[in-house]
């Protein structure tokens, strides 16, 4: 009798009438709705969770193998203490030359690029509150040793009524690691330069360059470059005339062409305590000598 093949995924191991019993619990469990995208690693659609009634992400993946990389990083940032702004991973379950994956899905929300292109740019207040969480969100990351990248605004969901965001989508992530990279995973508009030019980047640097794109996008609509190739120590930025001198210089800062000039050691913006100050305003940079905030070194 052949050997089972350890590289197959358990769907393609189980006699069928098992397997007619996995898609059952599928069924029975949740309700599938109606699309809500389509990427290359498979489709997602709206569903509900019977039981109660909970609105739900079914994620169908197109992936076949070992257990997809995604289901293991989310299941390190599911560990508690969870973070409110990366969505969870409810469960998954394994199918015939699938897997499904269940997320949360807060109501009601949208994606952040969805969002820009209704609403317009976003008023730099908004963009303010948006990067904070997105610095939580990438702090919770590299405490459980997960890197995501493919930060930007359609991996963002942002709730249309109290503003919160939420990251998803770690198909392209990575455990972390200090070493270079030299595979690149997620898309080429938020690629850093050393990428094109090496063909290898760090977590940090690189992170910091897709949040500073990211921040660009929202706030003018637009990519910051032509392409990341043509990305120089002199290239200009073009800005509206409304955003402030502070939220420009943090957005240079970031998308510093060498990599080790974007920002390492000081403090980009204030402790969430002082965001909280009723009334208080919030410069984007503080001077240089501040110290980067722990929590959120190794992406900086």
């Amino acid at each position: 009798e052949p050997l089972t093949n350890p590289n197959q995924p358990l769907s393609q191991e189980l006699p069928g009438y098992i397997m007619f019993l996995v898609l059952l619990c599928v069924a029975e469990a949740y309700v599938k709705g109606p699309l809500l995208g389509r990427g290359g690693f498979g489709s997602v659609y709206a569903g509900t969770r019977r039981s109660d009634g909970l609105p739900v992400r079914l994620f169908l993946t197109s992936c076949q193998g070992r257990l997809p990389l995604e289901v293991a990083l989310m299941t390190l940032l599911n560990s508690a203490p969870a973070c409110p702004n990366v969505l969870q991973l409810l469960e998954w379950f394994d199918r015939p030359r699938r897997y499904t994956l269940i997320l949360e899905r807060p109501l009601p929300c949208q994606d952040l690029e969805s969002f820009c292109e209704e609403n317009g740019r976003l008023e730099e207040s908004l963009a303010k509150k948006v990067l904070l969480q997105l610095i939580t969100a990438l702090k919770h990351c590299e405490s459980r040793g997960v890197l995501h990248r493919d930060v930007k605004p359609e991996n963002l969901l942002i709730s249309t009524e109290s503003h919160d965001i939420k990251l998803l989508d770690f198909g392209c992530g990575e455990l972390l690691k200090d070493s270079a990279y030299k595979h690149f995973a997620g898309t080429l508009q938020y690629a850093p330069p050393e990428w094109f030019r090496q063909h290898r980047y760090h977590a940090g640097p690189a992170t910091v360059w897709s949040v500073g794109v990211t921040l660009y996008n929202i706030l003018c609509v637009c990519f910051p470059f032509r392409g990341a190739l043509r990305v120089t120590s002199k290239s200009r930025l073009r800005f509206p005339r409304e955003l402030s001198t502070e939220c420009r210089q943090l957005i240079r800062w970031c998308l510093s062409a060498a990599a080790s000039d974007r920002p390492t050691g000081a403090t980009i913006v204030k402790s969430e305590e002082s965001v909280s100050r009723a009334h208080t305003s919030l410069p984007w940079v503080q001077a240089k000598q501040d110290r980067f905030p722990e929590q959120f070194h190794c992406f900086i």
